[in-house]
């Protein structure tokens, strides 16, 4: 991932602020989703090492939000909270805090209670 841009590969397909759904429907991800709901990519993607389950969200036909979930670790559904806490390692790693600010958005791990899933989520502003 470049910070400086925004700009994330995944498995050759280049993501960055302003990508849009129509850039999408071109992809090799593309399987005639519809751009409302979430998109789920059918398979795992492997970044900087770590396989993820990656989703994303479009708003206004712009991508919004990509959302990855690290599977690289095994746990019961009652021990969520630890992913959060190795997605944050996966960040120091990298350099940034649990929340990182760039000029095009900004990138932060979250543990949501209600779903009980924890995430990275990459937040572009152009989504808004």
């Amino acid at each position: 991932m470049d910070l400086k841009s925004g700009l994330i590969e995944i498995n050759g397909e280049i993501f960055t602020p302003g990508y849009t759904f129509e850039n999408f429907q071109k992809s090799t991800f593309f399987e005639g989703q519809d751009g409302v709901r979430i998109i789920r990519l059918n398979k795992t993607v492997q970044i900087s090492g770590n396989n993820f389950i990656t989703s994303l969200f479009f708003r206004n036909k712009i991508l919004y939000m990509i959302s990855m979930v690290c599977v690289d670790i095994n746990h019961s559904f009652s021990e969520e909270i630890k992913r959060k806490q190795f997605h944050d390692a996966i960040l120091a790693k990298n350099g940034l805090s649990p929340e990182t600010f760039f000029d095009w958005g900004n990138i932060k791990s979250v543990y949501d209670p209600k779903g009980n899933v924890s995430s990275i989520n990459i937040i572009y502003n152009a989504g808004k």
